[in-house]
């Protein structure tokens, strides 16, 4: 009964939440004006502003529905380069080569050990000032573990049953990896891809929270930069502080996988 209330529960948080997200798309224009005669404008006071402006008269609606945008944009291409990145080290690691071996794990221990936040700032602070650099940060701080738990799970696919099977009966080694490792792989990836979206949404606020511009095109703020911009001044405008606080929630939650 609870998992069943708590799936019903997700599901209407990602109705609500991406009904919201699409009016906020249609109705508005990306916020990047400044309007100083609608500064700190309050919620439901016009029907053109309906939850009000920032200080520099940035509609909050508009700002939520392009800010969740723009962390959409970013978190799902980087995870996906992160299963990539993970899947070739692991691919790698699992050829029967001790070299191969050595220096993957010598790689994931060294990335495991060393904080992921740490990971992704010093590859920001080296690499060159581009919106490309922010999902190759997020890729270095967060392929480590994935590689580990793809690494085990090749290596239990390897010392299975209908693999033994599949080569004793004449099977060559890729049509084990074709008809057999894929397969059984592909279960893991759905389940690294769908949990690592929350995480890496997250870090995306945290980078935008600090300063950093995670917009691959030009959205508007971001959902952590409106909450720095605006928390100073949340006497006068709180819903442009609560309304990105609660827009990652959102995005957190609804991406979040479903017990089964």
């Amino acid at each position: 009964m609870s998992k069943l209330f708590d799936g019903n529960a997700r599901n209407i948080v990602r109705i609500s939440f991406f009904m919201f997200f699409l009016i906020g798309l249609v109705t508005f224009h990306a916020p990047n004006s400044v309007r100083l005669e609608f500064a700190n404008l309050g919620s439901f006071e016009t029907i053109n502003h309906p939850f009000g402006c920032d200080r520099l008269g940035r509609d909050n609606f508009a700002m939520f529905a392009y800010g969740s945008l723009g962390t959409i944009i970013v978190c799902i291409p980087a995870r996906i380069f992160t299963l990539i990145f993970a899947s070739i080290f692991a691919f790698l690691g699992n050829i029967q080569m001790a070299r191969y071996s050595l220096v993957t794990d010598l790689f994931s221990s060294i990335f495991l050990a060393l904080p992921s936040l740490l990971v992704a700032l010093v590859t920001i602070a080296i690499l060159p000032d581009s919106q490309f650099t922010i999902i190759i940060s997020i890729v270095l701080a967060d392929w480590a573990m994935s590689y580990e738990t793809m690494r085990g799970k090749l290596s239990e696919i390897r010392k299975s049953g209908f693999s033994s099977a599949s080569k004793a009966l004449g099977g060559s080694s890729l049509h084990v990896f074709v008809f057999h490792t894929i397969p059984a792989l592909a279960s893991t990836l759905e389940f690294l891809f769908l949990t690592g979206i929350p995480s890496v949404i997250m870090t995306i606020a945290l980078f935008s929270y600090l300063g950093i511009n995670t917009n691959l095109w030009d959205l508007g703020p971001g959902l952590g930069e409106q909450i720095s911009f605006s928390k100073d001044y949340f006497n006068k405008t709180p819903v442009s502080v609560l309304l990105p606080i609660i827009c990652v929630i959102a995005l957190v939650y609804s991406f979040g996988r479903d017990e089964k």
